[in-house]
This record gives structure tokens, C-alpha cells and sequence, in this order.
């Protein structure tokens, strides 16, 4: 069974109208108790009240001495100590004893109070019932009798019904423009949300740093906004890493596999089986090589690491792979290495930065053409290796230049060159605390590298 997600706004309506009809509840038997709590407390004072006045109108044998009065209101009736009837009021006259003689003898102030319903007339009536001392009278013996005083409870009852109509009705208007006001509320919060999820739909792969808006007037999602768009950056850096990761994975390999292929098809030229036994043992290093390489950018890629080698060492032992690359071109490649450099002198990186230079050399240079790498120390403290690469291609354009290092950018198609080259070689040197660039109005073209060196 597949459970589809209810409406947030339903829910918080929901949730407002289901609060609203607790409050209604709870505050509606609270009321209805303080409602019929004061009636009885106001019967009792009528009645009270009613038995003062009363009393003054009982003579000792217990007959009335007031006038016959409202039929509704002149209640009285005076019971005797047997539980005869000794007097009524003209309303009261065919009525019987209102109250049990015997449980007003026995009842503690303000007396015994009750409802009777009469049917001539035909009303309900709240009693009190007082006990009062009387003399004999006739066959009825002297003794505590009742004064009876009755009040018409009708008024009373229906001031209540009203009363408490009134409340059910006021509360339930309550709930509902509780009901009313929490969708409108609610909707008008969510219009944030529904304009932020439009504006997360319509965001690109080139918009994420810029990242969603946020709102202006609702604190709680602004705030929420500000950690998608801190999120969304953190992503967006992850992603170019694992980018810049690949793109560098294969620019370092193309070199390798390059100088590998030279080999092969060397080793195909050669009819002497000692150097193509010779051949093949470098294609074997060759491929050792190229394995080496994956197995440090892989612990690269882990680490991030710079472990600092040889300059000297790593050097010669690279420029052999490329002096096999340039041959198969066409190319002259020379190395020079500054008497300066010792050979304890050590560089974190070099050979990574001046490999991918190194090959967009090859890939500028014409066949006849000349590749020149020199490495030296600046004087400056703390020294620094210098690594200049040049070669006889053609000159960059003034207009590529401020851009040479860009990553995508190239001056041919992107399928064969890639334009990431140099963008890794500077990115990687920057890493280390160097930085590559290109030497402005130097002929021949002339990339240099400045890397921070170790002395040993």
C-alpha cells in the first residue's frame, strides 16, 4: 500500500481546527459549570431571601397573614409538625406539602433546598424549606414545622439556555475562523516555499554558486536557504574536484601512453632482434612507468599529499621518457640543469607540473622544431627552484595569453587538446606554493615554473 504524502497546509489546518475544538471543549464544560453554578448560587439567594420575608407573614399557628399576590411569585406554604399543610399562598392552595417534614427538622442551614414541577400551574419551581416553630392549631399539634418558599425556576433556566446557545455558537465560530485563518496563514508562508522550489527547479549547473535566493520577510527559511546554498557550494566544489581529478588523471596519462606508443612503433621499425629486444625492455619500463603514475595520483587523490623527490633524479629520469616522445615527433629535447641544484635539492611535484607543459609543447612544435627545459635556483630567500620549458612553435596569441591558463582553453579543437594542460600544471604548483606562467615577449615560447625547493 503506497502512502501519499499529505498537504503541509492541510496538515497545519488540520492541526489549528483539532486544537481549536479542544479549547472549544475544554472551555465549553468549564463555562457551562461557572453558568449553572451561578444560577444555583442566584435560586438560592431568591429563595433566601424569599423565606426573611416570609417569615415575617407566619403567624404562631402558621397562618399567612399577606395577600393572595402573583400567582407565580407568592409562593409560600407553611407545613405543620404532623406534615399537614396549615397554610398556602392562593397559588400553592390544592397543592400538597412541598417538602418531607421530617428531613427539614433534621437539615442544617440555610434549609432544605429542591425542584418541583407543578402541573396547576404548570412550572417548575426551586424550594427552600426552613424549619419554624409553631403552636398547635386545630388537630395539628404544636411543634417545629416548615415554612415552604418556592421561586419560579423558568426565568432562571431559560436566562441559562440562552446563555450557553450563545457560548456553543461563539465557539464554534471560533474553530472556524480559526479553520480560516490558519489557511490563509499557511498559505501565505508557503507561497516562500513554493516560489523557492520553482526557483531550485530552475536551477542550472553554471547557477549553483550563485545558489538559490533567499527570502527577505521569513527568517526560519531564510536561514534555511543559506545552509541549501552553503551545501550546494561544498557540492559544487566536490564536483570540480572530482572533475579537475579526472581531467588531470588523463592528462598525466597521455604522456606515458604517448611515449609508449612511440616505443611500440619504434620497436616495429627495427629489424636487428637486439633492439627490438632492447625496445621491448623499454616499453616494459615504460609500461612500469605509466603504472607508477596511477598508483600516485590515486594516493594523491586519497591524500592530497606533496611528497618532495629529487630535482635532479626526477628529472633525468623523466626527461628519457620524453626525449622517446619528442623523437617519435621530430623533435630536439634538451635538459639543462643548473650547477646550483644539488642533487640532495628537493621539489614536491615537479615532474607532475612540468609534464603536462612539456606535452603541450610537443603537440605546438613542428617536427624539425626544438624543445629547451632549464632548471636553475633563484638568489631570493627562501630559494626557489625555477624550471623554464620553451619551445621553437608558434608564439602565443595576445589575445590567449591573459587566458593561456584557463581550464577548456586552447588554440585547437577541444577533442584533440582537451585545454586542461596547463590549467592542471598551474593548479597543482599553486598547491605546492608555487605557480606557473608564461613568459610575456620571451622568443622562444617560454613557460616557467617556480616551485619551493628543499635542501636536503
Amino acid at each position: 500500500m503506497t502512502l501519499v504524502p499529505s498537504s503541509l497546509r492541510n496538515s497545519l489546518v488540520l492541526t489549528a481546527v483539532l486544537a481549536g475544538l479542544l479549547f472549544a471543549v475544554v472551555f465549553g464544560v468549564a463555562a457551562t459549570w461557572r453558568v449553572n453554578h451561578v444560577e444555583d448560587r442566584a435560586l438560592t439567594a431568591a429563595l433566601i431571601s424569599r423565606a426573611d420575608l416570609a417569615r415575617d407573614e407566619v403567624s404562631g399557628d402558621g397562618s399567612l397573614r399577606q395577600d393572595a399576590g402573583s400567582v407565580k411569585t407568592d409562593l409560600v406554604q407553611v407545613v405543620g409538625p404532623d406534615g399537614s399543610t396549615r397554610a398556602s399562598s392562593p397559588a400553592l392552595t390544592s397543592d400538597p406539602p412541598l417538602v418531607d417534614i421530617a428531613t427539614v427538622r433534621t437539615s442544617r442551614p440555610p434549609g432544605v433546598q429542591s425542584h418541583v414541577t407543578l402541573q396547576q400551574p404548570d412550572t417548575d419551581l426551586a424550594v427552600l424549606a426552613v424549619p419554624i416553630k409553631l403552636s398547635r392549631s386545630g388537630s395539628s399539634p404544636a411543634g417545629i414545622g416548615a415554612l415552604v418558599v418556592a421561586v419560579d425556576a423558568e426565568g432562571f433556566n431559560a436566562a441559562t439556555s440562552d446563555l450557553l446557545g450563545l457560548l456553543v455558537a461563539g465557539l464554534l465560530a471560533l474553530v472556524l475562523a480559526m479553520a480560516v485563518l490558519s489557511w490563509v496563514l499557511t498559505g501565505r508562508a508557503l507561497n516562500s516555499v513554493t516560489r523557492l522550489t520553482e526557483s531550485a527547479e530552475l536551477l542550472g549547473a553554471g547557477d549553483v554558486v550563485g545558489g538559490l535566493p533567499a527570502p527577505r520577510r521569513d527568517a526560519e527559511l531564510a536561514r534555511l536557504v543559506a545552509a541549501l546554498n552553503r551545501m550546494l557550494v561544498r557540492l559544487h566544489e566536490s564536483h570540480a574536484t572530482e572533475l579537475a581529478f579526472a581531467a588531470d588523471a588523463g592528462h598525466r596519462l597521455r604522456t606515458p601512453v604517448a611515449t609508449l606508443r612511440a616505443e611500440a612503433e619504434l620497436a616495429l621499425r627495427e629489424n636487428d632482434p637486439a633492439e627490438l629486444g632492447r625496445a621491448l625492455e623499454r616499453i616494459v619500463q615504460d609500461a612500469d612507468q605509466l603504472t607508477s603514475i596511477v598508483d600516485r595520483m590515486l594516493a594523491r587523490s586519497r591524500s592530497r599529499g606533496h611528497s618532495p623527490v629529487p630535482v635532479v633524479a626526477a628529472l633525468e629520469t623523466a626527461v628519457v621518457r620524453w626525449n622517446r616522445q619528442a623523437e617519435l615527433c621530430g623533435i630536439t629535447l634538451s635538459l639543462r640543469i643548473d650547477s646550483l641544484i644539488r642533487p640532495e635539492v628537493r621539489c614536491a611535484e615537479l615532474v607532475e607540473i612540468v609534464e603536462p607543459i612539456f606535452d603541450n609543447a610537443t603537440r605546438h612544435t613542428d617536427s624539425g622544431g626544438t624543445i629547451d627545459i632549464h632548471a636553475t635556483l633563484e638568489s631570493a630567500s627562501p630559494a626557489r627552484g625555477v624550471v623554464d620549458i620553451s619551445n621553437t612553435g608558434p608564439a602565443v596569441p595576445a589575445d590567449l595569453a591573459p587566458h593561456v591558463f584557463d581550464a577548456w582553453v586552447s588554440t585547437r579543437d577541444a577533442s584533440m587538446a582537451g585545454g586542461l594542460g596547463l590549467w592542471l600544471a598551474r593548479e597543482t604548483a599553486r598547491e605546492t606554493g608555487g605557480d606557473v606562467l608564461l613568459v610575456q615577449g620571451a622568443a622562444p615560447t617560454t613557460f616557467r615554473v617556480i616551485l619551493p625547493v628543499l635542501p636536503g
